[in-house]
C-alpha cells in the first residue's frame, strides 16, 4: 500500500507536533510545509526532507499531496480547509474545527461534495484511559448517569497572549480558556456523557488586562440522559493543575487526569479491571502530559501519532476517521451555547 503524502499548513508549535507524529507512521510521508513566514516553513521542512512554501495555495497547485494537516489560527480554519478540499485533498484540522458552527457546516458540506475526508484533532480520545472509559460507558457499567465534570484550571502568562498575533483575539481564537485550552475536556465530556440538553454559564476576564476573551468560564449542563454536569475552564490560576474529567453513575465512577486514569471503581468487577488497576498503579496507561502552565513543554506526540495513524488508515482503506467533521462540530456547538448563555447573564440555552 502506497504511503499517504501529507502537507502541513502552519509551521508553528502545533505544526511541529504534526511533523513529529507523521514521522512515526510507516504509512505516511511528510512532503511539504507551508507557512506565510517562509523562513519558518523552510526550517521545519529541512528536518523532514520536505518542500517549503510561503503560500499554501501555491503548494496546493505545485506539490503532489494527498492530505493536509491544518495548523493555522482557529478563525482561519474554514478558508484554508475549503481551499484544500476544493483541491481534492483530505483534511485534518487542529482543534477546534472552527470557531463558529456555520463555518463547520460549510467545511463538512464541502468535504462531502468533493468526496474527501475531513477530520478534527481531538487526540485526547486516543488515550488508553479514554478508550477504557468509553468501553465502560457503552457497556452500561456506570448504571444510570448521574454527574459528569470537566475541570481545566491552567495558567497562561500575560506574555503568552501579548506575544501572539492570535491567542486571545476573538476574531482568530473565537474565545479564550474554553474554546482554546478547555475544548479537549469539553469534547471528552460530551463524547462520554452524550448530548447536552441545556446549559447555563458565566464567563469573565478576571486576570489578564486587555484580553478580548474569557480567562474564566463556569457552566452547568443538563444532559439528555438526565444527568447533570459542570465545566470549569480558566487560564488565570497559578500554578495550574492537571486537566481532570470525572464520570459518575449509580454503579461506578472514573476519573482521568491529563489523560491518565486515577480512579476506576465499579460495583460489579470484570476481568479487565485487574489490568486497568495494575496500569493505574504503575502509572503506565498512556496519558497526554500536562499543559497546565505551558502548552508544549510537557506534552508528547503519542496522541497525535495515534490520531494521524487512524486518519491515514481511513484514507488508505476508504473508511472514515474516528473523529470526523461531524464529531468535531459537536464541541464547538456546546461551547458556543455556553458563550451565548454567558452573554445573557446565565440564561438557560437549549441545544435540542
Amino acid at each position: 500500500m502506497e504511503k499517504v503524502r501529507y502537507a502541513i499548513i502552519g509551521g508553528g508549535g502545533i505544526g511541529k507536533f504534526h511533523a513529529q507524529a507523521l514521522a512515526k507512521i510507516p504509512g505516511a510521508k511528510l512532503v511539504a510545509i507551508a507557512d506565510h513566514d517562509e523562513a519558518k516553513a523552510r526550517e521545519l521542512a529541512a528536518s523532514y526532507n520536505a518542500k517549503a512554501y510561503g503560500q499554501y495555495r501555491q503548494m496546493l497547485e505545485c506539490c503532489q499531496v494527498d492530505a493536509v494537516c491544518i495548523c493555522v489560527p482557529s478563525g482561519m480554519h474554514e478558508i484554508v480547509a475549503i481551499a484544500c478540499i476544493e483541491a481534492g485533498k483530505h483534511v485534518l484540522v487542529e482543534k477546534p474545527l472552527e470557531i463558529r458552527t456555520d463555518r463547520c457546516d460549510r467545511m463538512i458540506a464541502a468535504a462531502a461534495r468533493k468526496g474527501v475526508l475531513l477530520g478534527c484533532v481531538f487526540q485526547s480520545r486516543f488515550s488508553d484511559a479514554a478508550s477504557w472509559l468509553k468501553q465502560a460507558v457503552d457497556g452500561g457499567r456506570f448504571g444510570k448517569s448521574v454527574l459528569g465534570n470537566a475541570h481545566i484550571k491552567w495558567h497562561r502568562s500575560s506574555e503568552y497572549y501579548d506575544n501572539s498575533d492570535w491567542h486571545g483575539k476573538k476574531k482568530l481564537d473565537g474565545g479564550g480558556a474554553l474554546i482554546n485550552q478547555g475544548i479537549h475536556q469539553v469534547d471528552l465530556l460530551r463524547w462520554l456523557m452524550g448530548p447536552v440538553r441545556t446549559v447555563s454559564a458565566m464567563t469573565k476576564c478576571i486576570a489578564h488586562n486587555g484580553l478580548e476573551v474569557e480567562d474564566l468560564a463556569v457552566a452547568i449542563l443538563e444532559f439528555e440522559n438526565g444527568a447533570l454536569g459542570t465545566i470549569e475552564a480558566t487560564t488565570a490560576v497559578w500554578p495550574g493543575g492537571p486537566a481532570r474529567l470525572e464520570i459518575h453513575g449509580t454503579t461506578g465512577s472514573a476519573v482521568i487526569e491529563d489523560g491518565r486514569l486515577v480512579l476506576w471503581q465499579f460495583r460489579k468487577r470484570l476481568p479487565i479491571d485487574a489490568k486497568i488497576e495494575k496500569a493505574i498503579e504503575a502509572n503506565q496507561a498512556s496519558g497526554l502530559g500536562s499543559a497546565a502552565a505551558d502548552p508544549f513543554a510537557s506534552l508528547d506526540t503519542e496522541g497525535h501519532r495515534r490520531q494521524l495513524k487512524d486518519f491515514t488508515k481511513a484514507i488508505q482503506t476508504g473508511g472514515q476517521p474516528f473523529v470526523d467533521g461531524h464529531e468535531g462540530r459537536k464541541a464547538v456547538e456546546l461551547i458556543k451555547a455556553i458563550y451565548e448563555s454567558a452573554a445573557h447573564q446565565g440564561k438557560l440555552v437549549s441545544l435540542v
